[in-house]
C-alpha cells in the first residue's frame, strides 16, 4: 500500500525546519557579533578600572603617593608616558584618567570611559573611590602624552631609592620597581667605592632630545642616595667606559698573541732561513700552545700577504683573539731581518688586512 503524506512522513519537513532554525540562529549571531565584542570590551575596561584602583591602593599604603607611583598604576605605566592627571588638594589626591579598550576577533568591539579616583594616602591600603565622569571631560586626554618636570620625577625616585636601599640593599635599588616607571628609562648601573650608580634618561616630552640626564648614587652604610643633573651625554659615560675597557682589553689580547707568534718567527730565523713552512708553523698558533681549552681548530693567526727579498720577509696577518673565539681580529705586521736573525713586529691599519 502506498504512504501517503509524502516528505512529511518521512521526516523530510523536520529537516528542512531544522536546517530554517540553524540559518535564522546563525543570522542572529552574525547581527549581534558587534554588540557582544563590544560587551567584551567594556568588561575588559571595567577589569582595567578595578586594577588601576588596586594598584593605586597599594601605592598609598605606605602613607604617601608619589607621582612616579602613580604613573605604575595608571595604565600608562608599562613603559609609556601617562594620560592620567593627578591634582593634590591636602593630603587627598585625585587621578582623572581615560580608559579606551579595543577587544578583537571576527568583530572587533570597542568600550571607552573617564574615571576619577579619589584617595587619601594612609598607613594601611587606603580605600578609593571611583566616579565615571563625562567622556567630555576626558576629551582628547587619551591622546595626549603628558610629562612631568624631570627635576619633581627626580626628587620621587631619590624617594624610592631610598626605601628600597633601607629594604635590599644596593641589590633592592637594582631591582627597584621606580625604574619600571614610564618616561624613565636607565642607561647603566655600576658599583663604585660601595656606592650603586645609576644613569637614567627622564623623558619631559615625545622627542628623543626631550630628554633630561641624570644621576642617581644610592649607599647602604649609611643609606643615602643623591641626585645630580647632567649633561647631554651623560647618560653615555657608563657604556663609553665599558666600550673603552673591552676594546683595551681586546687590543692586550691581540697583543699577546701577536709576541707569542713574534717569538716563534725569532726561532724560526735563528739560521738565517724562513720557509713557507715555518711560517706557517708559527701563525698556526693554537690555543692548546697557552694552555686553554680549544673551542674549535683554527690558527691565530692568517698571512694576507707575503713578499720575500733576500735580506727580509715582510708579512701582514689577521692575528685572532685566543680569549674570545676568534670573534674580533687585529691587523699585524711582521718583518723577519734574515741576516740580523731578528724579527719585529708593528700593528698594521685594518685596511691593510682586507686582502
Amino acid at each position: 500500500m502506498a504512504r501517503r503524506g509524502g516528505c512529511v512522513w518521512n521526516g523530510c519537513l523536520a529537516v528542512l525546519m531544522t536546517a530554517l532554525v540553524l540559518v535564522l540562529f546563525g543570522m542572529w549571531r552574525l547581527s549581534t557579533a558587534s554588540g557582544r565584542a563590544d560587551g567584551r570590551a567594556r568588561e575588559r575596561m571595567k577589569e582595567s578600572v578595578e586594577q588601576t584602583r588596586d594598584l593605586l591602593s597599594q601605592a598609598a599604603s605606605d602613607g604617601s603617593l608619589l607621582g612616579t607611583e602613580i604613573d605604575r598604576s595608571t595604565r600608562g605605566g608599562n613603559g609609556k608616558a601617562s594620560a592620567a592627571e593627578a591634582q593634590r588638594h591636602g593630603r587627598r589626591v585625585t587621578v582623572t584618567e581615560p580608559f579606551a579598550i579595543v577587544e578583537g576577533g571576527w568583530y572587533s568591539g570597542s568600550a571607552s570611559g573617564c574615571y576619577r579616583f579619589d584617595l587619601v594616602p594612609a598607613s594601611s591600603p587606603p580605600p578609593v573611590s571611583v566616579h565615571e565622569l563625562s567622556d567630555a571631560l576626558c576629551r582628547d586626554r587619551s591622546a595626549t602624552t603628558r610629562y612631568r618636570d624631570p627635576a619633581a620625577v627626580a626628587a620621587d625616585v631619590v624617594v624610592e631609592l631610598r626605601a628600597a636601599v633601607t629594604r635590599g640593599g644596593l641589590t633592592g635599588v637594582q631591582n627597584a620597581s621606580v625604574w619600571q616607571t614610564g618616561g624613565i628609562v636607565r642607561t647603566g648601573q655600576e658599583t663604585k667605592h660601595g656606592q650603586l650608580i645609576t644613569l637614567a634618561l627622564l623623558s619631559r616630552g615625545l622627542g628623543p632630545a626631550d630628554r633630561d640626564c641624570y644621576e642617581f648614587r644610592a649607599g647602604e652604610k649609611p643609606v643615602t642616595v643623591t641626585t645630580r643633573k647632567l649633561g647631554p651625554d651623560g647618560c653615555d659615560r657608563i657604556r663609553r667606559e665599558q666600550q673603552a675597557r673591552a676594546a683595551a682589553a681586546l687590543r692586550a689580547e691581540l697583543d699577546a698573541d701577536s709576541r707569542q707568534i713574534e717569538h716563534r718567527l725569532e726561532r724560526a730565523v735563528a739560521d738565517g732561513t724562513l720557509t713557507d713552512a715555518e711560517l706557517k708553523r708559527a701563525l698556526a698558533l693554537q690555543q692548546t700552545d697557552e694552555g686553554r681549552e680549544v673551542s674549535f681548530d683554527a690558527p691565530v693567526a692568517v698571512s694576507v700577504r707575503v713578499r720575500r727579498s733576500p735580506s727580509e720577509v715582510d708579512v701582514v696577518a689577521k692575528v685572532n683573539a685566543l680569549d674570545i673565539n676568534h670573534t674580533s681580529t687585529g691587523c699585524y705586521e711582521f718583518r723577519a731581518h734574515l741576516a740580523k736573525q731578528s724579527v719585529t713586529r708593528r700593528p698594521a691599519a685594518e685596511t691593510d688586512c682586507l686582502g
